[in-house]
């Protein structure tokens, strides 16, 4: 594979620093009484798409997030990063598989919501909530909703053991920008853990109860916060999110990607 496909992974690594950027600083502003909102995905995608340009903006981002979806699938099959063939190895690389899908449904979504008016209309519509509380649509509900707080977990392990330098060429560093980026990728890996969990518990709740279950989302999480502990504590959530959105932007630079190989 040529050097151009790995820079197409790192421009969906740049879509992703994007993306927590926008909802850390849209987020933070209503914390603070500065204009702003709770930021889901979703929101910003059908905010951005009426702004003149917006739906060209929308679709360039989609098309560069795809990029990382292209990288983790690859990286799932191809593990340059020699995780190997063991139960853990093989739950890493079927997580990097998950996640490539989370964000390549996200770049779907944008795209629909460019040449569409309303990009969640199929997942609102009553018929499939009715779907949704089957029995079997409850117990997958509940599955996916212990799987995120599993991400919850994974994403405090990750934050605490400082495991994500290893993925980036932590040594080309300049010496005096390390401890940042260690800062920032800690506090921004929290971050993220505490809105999951959140979401999966707000996600579990739709399957015994009459909520949406799009409300199960970033955006619902941050309202929750914002309910149950106050916008102080939403505020502090959305600067961990820009913090991480720069250790992404970071990873831009620095993280390991080597699709020449095999």
């Amino acid at each position: 594979m040529s050097s151009k496909r790995n820079i197409y992974a790192r421009s969906g690594l740049f879509a992703k620093a994007i993306l927590f950027l926008a909802i850390g600083v849209i987020t933070a502003m209503e914390a603070f009484g500065l204009g702003g909102f709770k930021a889901g995905s979703f929101t910003l995608m059908q905010v951005l798409a009426k702004q003149e340009y917006g739906k060209a903006l929308l679709i360039l981002w989609a098309v560069a997030l795809l990029g990382y979806l292209f990288w983790r699938v690859y990286e799932t099959f191809a593990d340059n990063e020699g995780y190997g063939k063991s139960i853990k190895g093989i739950g890493e690389r079927i997580g990097f598989c998950f996640g490539g899908l989370v964000y390549g449904f996200l770049a779907f979504k944008a795209i629909q919501v460019a040449f569409f008016a309303d990009g969640m209309h199929m997942i609102s519509s009553s018929k499939f909530q009715e779907l949704m509380h089957t029995r079997l649509a409850q117990i997958a509900v509940v599955g996916v909703g212990i799987g995120m707080l599993g991400a919850m977990l994974n994403e405090f392990y990750i934050a605490i053991s400082g495991i994500f330098t290893k993925t980036i060429t932590y040594d080309r560093i300049p010496e005096k920008f390390k401890i940042w980026i260690i800062s920032f990728g800690r506090i921004g890996y929290f971050a993220r853990g505490f809105t999951v969990g959140i979401a999966a518990l707000l996600l579990m709740d739709t399957a015994y109860t009459d909520q949406d279950i799009t409300n199960a989302n970033k955006e619902a999480a941050f309202s929750f916060v914002q309910y149950a502990f106050g916008n102080f504590i939403l505020g502090a959530i959305a600067i961990g999110f820009i913090i991480y959105s720069f250790y992404v932007f970071v990873e831009v630079r620095y993280r390991r990607i080597d699709m020449a190989q095999n």
